[in-house]
């Protein structure tokens, strides 16, 4: 009956592994294209002058 609990209860603790591991991923790349955006703007607003 344990193991039968214990199997059931791996893949939740995967499920939000991943979850997390998607949400750290989305928050890197999001926050490093506007951070990457921000500064070619800039960069081309520098140049303008």
């Amino acid at each position: 009956m344990l193991k039968e609990y214990e199997s059931k209860k791996q893949p939740a603790a995967d499920n939000r592994d991943s979850l997390k591991g998607t949400l750290f991923s989305t928050i890197v790349f999001v926050g490093g294209a506007i951070v990457l955006w921000t500064l070619v703007l800039l960069i081309l607003f520098i140049m303008r002058f």
